[in-house]
């Protein structure tokens, strides 16, 4: 057996063999995509705030892949979200993994203190992978999507706008209150605004009672709502509805668009019945894991 780990050698091979994995539930990871077209496009112009070169080792036996990890790298926020491990079924039981994993981490050792996965509830052999490098389970969150053929909902605009400046204190801090150990911090959020990618405010009396922050890939038929938080303070006045609606909206406008997909907390049941009640439907279980390199044992 000779295998060689390196720097992804074609970008092309690498997402097609990701997409075969991350079709089968045993094997899924959250948030890497299942289409070869969609990973390569994110692979080649929105992973990691490193080069590729320096976020991903793949093991090649003679041409073929056989095993990858990357680490989509925030500098940022000093975080790092796990794509991985994928390994063929013959080097399961093997030290492949773990000697990738020493080489990826390897690369940004001085620039990462912790690494999030995103894990199928059926993948025992990542999750098992995780804990025995330290990974803390840090709850469980419900995939859902919906078609467009099938959105119930009505939109309403009223009292929502694109977000700007002057609601920074005010996002900034209903950010860290709903989601203290998220993916994604305020600081990345407004970095990543773009066409594509924007941040919406629902107000009230020029108060922020709410945000819901959305991506879009329309090559690829796919957009999400990535948070949606409404201040404790304006809970249970319809806010959380006209945000989701509000989104669907804006996702929906795309002609190209044609599933929208949302993640929630296992524990948030109200938000899940009001995605269900509104044409979502479960696709994916996730458990979220964390291993921080600055937490003390003792």
């Amino acid at each position: 057996m000779n295998i060689v780990i390196e720097s992804p050698r074609d970008n092309n091979d690498l997402a097609a063999f990701l997409a075969k994995m991350n079709v089968v539930p045993s094997r899924h990871i959250g948030y890497c995509g299942e289409s070869k077209e969609e990973i390569y496009d994110t692979l080649t112009s929105n992973f990691s705030d490193l080069n590729l070169a320096n976020s991903f080792m793949v093991a090649y036996e003679e041409k073929e892949i056989v095993a990858a990890i990357g680490l989509d790298v925030d500098l940022e926020d000093r975080s790092a979200e796990v794509w991985g491990p994928f390994v063929s079924e013959e080097f399961i039981h093997t030290d492949l993994v773990n000697k990738l994993w020493e080489k990826v981490t390897a690369l940004s050792a001085s620039q990462v203190d912790r690494y999030n996965f995103f894990l199928n509830r059926e993948n025992a052999y990542a999750k098992e992978f995780s804990v025995s490098q330290g990974g803390k389970s840090q709850g469980q969150h419900t995939v859902l999507t919906a078609k467009k053929n099938e959105w119930k909902g009505t939109i309403e605009e009223e009292g929502v706008i694109e977000y700007n400046s002057a609601y920074a204190d005010g996002f900034a801090e209903l950010h860290r209150q709903a989601f203290p150990s998220t993916y994604y911090s305020v600081q990345t959020i407004l970095k990543r605004l773009s066409e594509k990618k924007k941040l919406f405010i629902a107000t009230r009396d020029d108060q922020l009672t709410g945000y819901v922050y959305i991506e879009v890939a329309p090559q690829h038929g796919e957009g999400s709502i990535e948070y949606i938080a409404v201040s404790d303070r304006f809970r249970r006045q319809g806010i959380g509805k006209k945000l989701l609606t509000f989104a669907m909206g804006k996702l929906l406008a795309y002609e190209e668009i044609e599933e929208i997909s949302i993640c929630v907390e296992n524990e948030n049941e109200i938000s899940i019945r009001l995605y269900q009640a509104a044409g979502f439907k479960v696709k994916h279980e996730l458990i979220h894991l964390i291993i921080d390199k600055k937490a003390v044992v003792l």
